[in-house]
């Protein structure tokens, strides 16, 4: 992916792929909450879930961390 097709997505909105950390809850209350991040390890882009190719650096090495 070029810099001007980046920064063209990146202004416009367009193509992110990029969402806020989920929060699941158990039970429906907040007794026990859990955040799971979905990052690139190259560049520590957010992606969303699912995503295979990190939409910055192209990278197809995507790993979730569950943070409770």
């Amino acid at each position: 992916m070029s810099l001007s097709t980046l920064l063209s997505e990146l202004f416009s909105g367009a193509g992110s792929g990029t969402e806020s950390p989920e929060t699941a809850t158990e039970n429906g209350d907040d007794v026990s909450s859990v955040t799971v991040v979905h990052e690139c390890r190259n560049c520590g882009t957010n992606v969303s879930v699912g995503t295979c190719t990190c939409p910055a650096c192209e990278s197809e090495d995507i790993v979730s961390y569950s943070i409770e």
